[in-house]
């Protein structure tokens, strides 16, 4: 894994992902995958050839997967590129590899849909829009959100919703978080106990009573994470 890692940033690094097409993408589950292209870039077509794309159709998704990640990126600058991947590469602060990372991240994607909203991510992180943990944070709730979910999230701009008609929902899943409001509390000098009557009610009773509570709610809103995904894939 850590060698096809290391194939895959060379294959970011050399912008030999410029030439992937459309047509490409959608053909990647063919065995007869573009044979001719694979010859223009050895570094993918390295990557590509460790897969079994003649039998195993787990393999063919997963190139598709791969090709779509890669297509989102072909608008980024070769500098821009340059710059986050050797910071990303020189950093002692992440055990695993950002190759081998982002070939864990395609591999969860469960549709090529998906890897293309991851890709978008990686665009976002190359062009210094997030950084490197906003993408991982980010590229994780994709992974385990519903899609329709998640295009109907970041499609709309509500900023919040209540617990008991989806909003617990999205908090399960990184897009919003449970936020309770401040409430307001008076105490009133009046009771309503008649203390004629036979029974007598204790002091907390009484202070309960007293106590009147306003302005309390508990709903869910958009989290950080939220508002990343948002900015990154809302106009996609």
């Amino acid at each position: 894994m850590s060698k096809v890692g290391g194939q895959l940033i060379q294959v970011i690094r050399d912008n030999e992902f410029k030439n992937i097409t459309k047509d490409l993408v959608e053909s990647a589950i063919d065995t007869n995958l573009a044979e001719g292209f694979l010859k223009d870039v050895p570094f993918l077509s390295t990557i590509i050839s460790s897969f079994n794309l003649v039998t195993n159709i787990k393999d063919r998704l997963f190139v598709k997967k791969l090709l779509t990640f890669l297509y989102e990126l072909k608008s980024i600058s070769e500098d821009e590129i340059l710059d986050q991947i050797i910071e990303l590469e020189d950093s002692n602060k992440y055990r695993t590899k950002v190759g081998e990372k982002l070939l864990y991240i395609i591999d969860k994607c469960e549709d090529p849909d998906k890897a293309s909203l991851t890709g978008l991510l990686f665009k976002s992180y190359l062009e210094k829009k997030i950084d490197y943990d906003e993408f991982l944070t980010a590229s994780n709730t994709i992974e385990r959100t519903p899609l329709p979910d998640l295009l109907y999230f970041i499609d709309n701009d509500f900023d919040d919703w209540g617990l008991d008609s989806g909003g617990s929902e999205y908090v399960s899943y990184g897009l919003m978080e449970i936020r309770v409001s401040k409430p307001e509390i008076k105490v009133s000098s009046d009771s309503r106990y008649d203390y004629d009557e036979k029974y007598a009610p204790s002091e907390e009773e009484i202070l309960q009573d007293k106590i009147d509570i306003t302005g309390f709610d508990i709903k869910a809103c958009v989290s950080w994470n939220g508002r990343t995904i948002r900015k990154c894939l809302a106009n996609r």
